[in-house]
């Protein structure tokens, strides 16, 4: 590893990025938090349905709009992320 003159704060700082891109959600986050949002009225939706749309388990989608909706890395409202947030829970509790 090679260390530099000065230091770095982060890679984004590194890049010319500005601190207010660096909080911004990734889309696919977003994407994430919008089919969680669509969904969570029916139980945060199909285990083929998140697979065909992310690609991922039932369990790593869940993870994930868990991991956003407890940092609040996303703009929910909080009546909202706290439903979302059971269906998430409940979903992984079940292992679903």
């Amino acid at each position: 590893m090679t260390s530099t003159p000065f230091p770095v704060a982060s890679r984004a700082a590194a890049l010319g990025a500005t601190p207010a891109a660096e909080t911004l959600p990734a889309p696919d986050d977003q994407h994430v938090v919008a089919f969680l949002q669509r969904w969570y009225a029916y139980g945060g939706g199909r285990s083929e349905d998140i697979l065909v749309e992310f690609g991922l388990s039932t369990t790593q989608f869940f993870t994930r709009a868990r991991d956003l909706l407890e940092s609040k890395a996303v703009r929910v409202d909080p009546a909202v992320a706290d439903a979302m947030l059971t269906v998430c829970r409940k979903r992984l509790w079940l292992g679903q």
